[in-house]
């Protein structure tokens, strides 16, 4: 069980057009053009989609949209070789899938509530595998969104630059305070694993504090990124050959709370790249692969706020399932078993489903080496 709900929609329909099999990738992309700009004005309010005025056109896109992303699943690509892709094509398809199925029963709001982790699982896509961060289709964004919606769609689209200008254009409105930090997490990202410009991105944000009224927790967040924006860029460029070995510490330092407890997102976001880039180009060891593996899986269980749901649970599973029975799977079990435990917690205990208590019982026994037998926790 992986519960992820990551997005491969746009990621799938804007590779970049200069891969070997670019006309097969180009084909698709097109096709999935339309019926994503024409459900943009749909899942932004939640009154229209549940319209029944409009079921008739929303049921139209929702098909076409799902006949299309299935067609991409065929489409040979080397992004399928990278960890977790395989895994996230799977779910949004059956995002989608189970979207277009409950729509057709009549229940809207279920499916409306499904569809809203698209744009958020694209840019999550997006900002980690190395697709060309400069792309411009402004057909692909309804006129009809407001700023915040906007900046959600170009992001999720890969426009990033206009992207960041309508970021920051809803952090100087008042009228979005409540959505200031969301907004600030996602401008974070751009800086750090799209333009990564150190020191472009601690002068953006210094300009935000003096220029904007952001609350003091915000602020707070703020200029802690500043300062390690301004430690990377004092840093050395770091050879290919120690891009695990960096990333590992990066890591490690950004999971270093210290007597505040405030993590320093800008070395975790930093050290998740190193390795994700790492992973993607390789060459690389077994033991290079599965460390990465773990550090990822550790490093995104940290990072919530940042990306889609479900990433860490994802990477640490993938290292189990790659790598049983190895020191890092055990490490990885030991992360995994605490985010479901987490997330079944509360006021009145733990309470896990039998099917998770079963999975939990499958990923021990393979990080462990041990033969099956029936689940006992």
């Amino acid at each position: 069980m992986n519960r992820s709900k990551a997005g491969l929609l746009l990621f799938a329909l804007c590779l970049p057009l200069t891969t070997p099999l670019a006309e097969d990738v180009k084909s698709s992309m097109q096709s999935l053009v339309h019926p994503l700009r024409g459900l943009q004005p749909y899942l932004v309010n939640e009154e229209a989609f549940t319209n029944p005025e409009n079921r008739e056109a929303i049921e139209g896109l929702l098909q076409t949209l799902r006949r299309d992303f299935h067609s991409l699943s065929q489409v040979p690509s080397r992004y399928k070789k990278l960890p977790g892709f395989e895994t996230n094509l799977e779910n949004t398809t059956d995002l989608i899938d189970d979207a277009t199925r409950r729509f057709n029963e009549k229940k809207a709001s279920y499916a409306w509530w499904r569809l809203q982790r698209l744009p958020t699982d694209c840019f999550t896509c997006h900002s980690t595998y190395k697709v060309s961060a400069h792309y411009s289709n402004d057909a692909a964004i309804d006129p009809s969104l407001n700023s915040l919606e906007r900046a959600r769609f170009l992001l999720a689209t890969r426009q990033f630059v206009e992207a960041q200008k309508t970021l920051l254009s809803v952090l100087h409105d008042p009228e979005y305070l409540p959505y200031y930090d969301q907004t600030l997490r996602s401008l974070l990202i751009v800086v750090t694993r799209i333009s990564k410009k150190p020191s472009d991105g601690a002068k953006l944000f210094e300009d935000l504090l003096v220029t904007t009224k952001l609350p003091e927790d915000d602020s707070r967040s703020v200029r802690r990124w500043i300062k390690g924006l301004t430690d990377w860029s004092k840093s050395p460029p770091v050879p290919n050959s120690a891009r695990i070995a960096t990333g590992e510490k990066l890591i490690r330092s950004g999971l270093s709370h210290g007597i505040d407890f405030e993590q320093d997102d800008v070395a975790l976001l930093r050290g998740t790249a190193m390795v994700h880039d790492a992973l993607e180009t390789g060459p690389l060891s077994s033991e290079q692969r599965r460390k990465g593996l773990y550090m990822l899986g550790l490093a995104y269980s940290n990072l919530p706020l940042f990306f889609t749901e479900g990433w860490g649970e994802m990477y640490l599973e993938q290292c189990i399932e790659e790598f049983p029975n190895t020191h890092e799977a055990k490490l990885a079990y030991t992360a995994y078993r605490r985010n479901i435990f987490d997330e079944f917690t509360g006021s009145s205990g733990t309470h896990l489903p039998d099917e998770v208590r079963l999975h939990l019982e499958e990923i021990r026994k393979k990080a462990y080496g041990e033969p099956s037998f029936d689940a006992k926790i």
